[in-house]
């Protein structure tokens, strides 16, 4: 796979930078001070976020910042290795789910000393969803940019099917999806694609769980305080497998996204510009990657509703600090820098402070995102749960794989997932 090649290429070089950031302590006589900077979205969507850094390192010829970049299904694996060995970059890109889980394995410095001393913007009142980077009182990431996913499509190809109105539903969804998908003639369209790969980090999980969501379940829920169960029937799980293998059964999803993990990977992204794909669903910054490749207009649209609401998650990024760095006071700096207004004027993602986020005009063809985001909810139902975000994310792709390879019919692979949640919530996060 493209992000997995990459991925392992960055690795080796992350790793081998990593070994040389703290082998080589600052001396007394040496002014600069090198702060290295990870994060994990794709080259391909980091433009603006290198122009931001560079002008940091313009302004601050003493602390100057190397951007290292790490593919996020590698990154926790490779923070584990690093940070009990003493090592890791200074600053850490981090899923919101990422930081409790973290902060519990002692991977990330405590913030509040610093943010009480010296506080980042308008005060940690004014960052959307601090809750999920607060443990026991104590701040480990600051929330730096704020997104949702909406549904992207190509409106030329909806008109061409006689498509008049984006489907509202999971069934109109299903059902255009036929009346888009074509064969023949040396071309092929598809009226739905998304990553059905099986890899921990796929994307996969993100869908499944909006599907579950607006159809009024959940994986797991605290039924009284600190006491939790599997909420999520067999049932459930298998309506949801059911509907998404669909798409693979009916033909209206190409065979080969069982292999594709991440929303921007290239057959993704280039797809719905080449009219491959008539509908797909990304966050904002892959949407935007995916009109640069698209010589036809692209538009996002609200996720399908189920049949209790219409859902997606408050997702986004935050920040952390090693808890090994030698230069505390020179990370933070950098931290308050990433969250303020001078990087978002060239990093187009959309800022976790309510102060800016209220700033933003929201181009037409984003209007789903609109929709979407007082419409988000975040995960921290699960991030509170006993069991680790990343072990539901790794059985929940791994098992709707299973499905969609044909190794397991739904009914079993609902079973699985069923008796591993009660096993992972009887083991804790430990």
């Amino acid at each position: 796979m493209f992000k997995n090649s990459i991925g392992r290429q960055l690795i080796f070089a992350a790793t081998t930078a990593a070994s040389m950031i703290f082998a080589i302590a600052p001396s007394a006589a040496q002014d600069k001070v090198q702060l290295t900077f990870r994060q994990f979205d794709p080259p391909t969507e980091i433009q603006g976020l290198i122009a931001a850094v560079d002008a940091w390192n313009s302004s601050h010829p003493d602390v100057q910042v190397k951007l290292e970049t790490m593919s996020g299904g590698d990154t926790l694996a490779q923070l584990a290795r690093e940070i009990p060995a003493g090592a890791g970059p200074d600053v850490q890109q981090l899923a919101f789910v990422w930081t409790r889980d973290l902060a519990r394995s002692k991977l990330l410095l405590d913030l509040s000393p610093l943010i009480q001393s010296n506080a980042p913007g308008a005060g940690t009142d004014d960052f959307l969803a601090l809750d999920l980077a607060t443990l026991d009182d104590k701040i480990f990431g600051l929330p730096w940019t704020a997104d949702t996913f909406s549904m992207a499509y190509r409106p030329d190809l909806l008109q061409a099917a006689g498509v008049s109105n984006f489907p509202d539903s999971w069934d109109d969804l299903a059902a255009t999806a036929k009346k888009l998908t074509t064969e023949g003639g040396g071309t092929e369209q598809y009226g739905f694609c998304f990553p059905a790969g099986s890899a921990p980090d796929s994307g996969m999980w993100t869908l499944v769980n909006y599907y579950l969501w607006s159809n009024g379940s959940t994986l797991v829920a605290e039924e009284s305080p600190g006491k939790w169960k599997v909420s999520v029937t067999p049932q459930q799980l298998a309506a949801a497998m059911n509907y998404f293998n669909q798409f693979f059964v009916d033909g209206t999803a190409p065979e080969n996204l069982i292999t594709v993990n991440a929303w921007g990977d290239p057959e993704l992204i280039g797809g719905l510009g080449r009219g491959d794909c008539a509908i797909t669903f990304f966050p904002p910054q892959t949407f935007r990657a995916a009109q640069k490749q698209s010589d036809n207009p692209l538009l996002t649209a609200p996720i399908p509703k189920g049949t209790e609401k219409r859902i997606s998650h408050l997702g986004g990024r935050a920040l952390g600090i090693n808890p090994n760095t030698k230069h505390q006071k020179e990370a933070w700096e950098f931290v308050k820098y990433l969250v303020g207004p001078e990087t978002f004027k060239t990093y187009n993602q959309y800022p976790s402070q309510k102060s800016l986020l209220s700033q933003l005009q929201f181009p037409p063809a984003e209007q789903g995102y609109v929709t979407m985001l007082p419409l988000a909810q975040t995960f921290e139902r699960y991030i509170s749960s006993p069991i680790k975000v990343s072990s539901m994310t790794a059985l929940i792709n791994r098992e709707f794989g299973a499905v969609f390879s044909g190794q397991r019919n739904p009914d079993e692979a609902a079973d699985v997932i069923i008796k591993e949640l009660n096993d992972l919530l009887a083991r804790g996060k430990g």
